[in-house]
């Protein structure tokens, strides 16, 4: 895999071997990635407001209604679990823009940036609609303050998307000071949450997606995407990530792997 964001299935190996380490910045890849990916909160604002996810589930034979969607304490005509989802898309958005305008090294063309792109909008669109669906079940009215109308879901989903942002982001800001200091050319980054776990990038993703997922009030989804998305890294991404690493590093990969065997979550993967 060639960056630090899932890749569609497909296309991880190829572009792992393509693009990691190519220093040339693409203009019309990193523009496609950023625009693409700030439009996706608008894009699920729209499913809410308009109404689409309703249409989507009924055309599929489940209930769905707007009632809940708009009712109760929010912002921009939503209620106050949309409300939060929405702007847990927003937040995310802006932080892969920072994410590919400072962070990133590595060459990022067009087509990866639609893979990156279509991926995150396709389990967000998940996410709205299960949230809608979730709401339209409810047997509790939504009553009070903006505070009284959100559950432990919620508040726990907060907690994740906040842990997990805040994870990937030490972890990616961590390495790109470890390799622009001279002194560690050629060498692995085994310092910080490096150190902890071979991908902490992975879990602050995991983390925060799964924040997401939970705050639309549905454990099933929950685990459902946890696994899809767990099965996802250990299939296609780990596995190309791994053989980069191991035809530019050699032996001080496989040294590394001894000293830190977890993968992705400390002391269990």
């Amino acid at each position: 895999m060639s960056s630090n964001k899932p890749l569609p299935a497909p296309q991880a190996k190829d572009h792992l071997t393509n693009f990691r380490g190519n220093p040339n910045i693409s203009i019309s890849g990193t523009t496609t990635f950023v625009l693409g990916r700030l439009a996706d909160a608008p894009l699920q604002y729209a499913m809410f407001t308009q109404g689409w996810a309703v249409k989507g589930l009924v055309a599929v034979g489940l209930r769905a209604s707007n009632l809940l969607v708009t009712a109760g304490p929010g912002v921009a005509g939503l209620g106050p679990i949309p409300t939060l989802l929405t702007g847990m898309y927003a937040v995310s958005a802006l932080r892969h823009g920072y994410w590919i305008m400072f962070t990133n090294n590595f060459y990022w063309p067009p087509d990866l940036s639609l893979g990156i792109i279509a991926y995150n909008t396709a389990v967000n669109t998940f996410n709205t609609v299960v949230a809608v669906h979730a709401l339209t079940s409810s047997p509790y009215p939504i009553l009070g303050s903006f505070t009284d109308c959100i559950g432990w879901k919620q508040w726990t989903g907060l907690a994740l998307f906040a842990s997990g942002m805040l994870v990937e982001t030490i972890a990616e800001e961590s390495r790109k000071s470890f390799k622009k200091n001279p002194k560690n050319k050629g060498k692995i980054d085994d310092t910080g949450l490096w150190s902890i776990v071979r991908h902490p990038n992975y879990l602050g993703y995991l983390l925060w997606h799964i924040g997401i997922t939970l705050t639309t009030g549905s454990l099933i989804a929950t685990a459902a995407y946890s696994c899809w998305q767990l099965d996802f890294f250990y299939r296609t991404s780990i596995p190309g990530i791994s053989s980069y690493m191991a035809t530019k590093y050699g032996p001080q990969w496989e040294d590394y792997k001894r000293r830190v065997p977890s993968t992705i979550i400390p002391g269990i993967l």
